[in-house]
């Protein structure tokens, strides 16, 4: 399967500055403030713990076998779907969180929007998130 080649538009994580990338790009350095940046989708497909943070202006997705333990937090503008463990003081998603049903949860969430599956298993956190939380209730089990 190709990669998507055309033009993408991201959002620098220290300033906040939009700026477009091409498709395939993986690390760049932004414009507005000039500190390096990765642009690629990171996929947490088995454990990856002591990292004192992960930043990335893509998507984290976290696999069923992937275990991600953050000292300090996590920030995905491109957003955040989780399958896995994830541990953390934050996350911060740019677009919707996803919690899928084998999810164990145990970090504050910042997103615009959630969607947690009917078994996820979150541990006390905090989430803000505008609305309701829990997003579409009446979704179908994932398969």
């Amino acid at each position: 399967m190709a990669r998507n080649t055309g033009p993408r538009t991201v959002q620098c994580y220290h300033c906040k500055h939009r700026f477009e990338v091409g498709g395939r790009t993986q690390s760049t350095s932004c414009p507005g403030c000039n500190k390096p940046l990765i642009v690629e989708d990171i996929v947490v497909d088995r454990l990856r713990a002591g990292l004192v943070e992960l930043r990335t202006c893509g998507k984290v997705t976290i696999q069923k076998k992937g275990r991600l333990m953050v000292a300090k937090g996590v920030e995905a503008h491109g957003g955040i779907e989780c399958d896995g463990v994830l541990e953390a003081k934050f996350v911060i998603s740019g677009k919707t969180a996803i919690l899928g049903p084998k999810c164990q949860w145990h970090s504050d969430l910042t997103a615009p929007a959630a969607i947690i599956h009917e078994g996820a298993k979150i541990k006390p956190s905090r989430f803000n998130v505008p609305g309701d939380p829990l997003g579409l209730q009446d979704l179908p089990p994932r398969q």
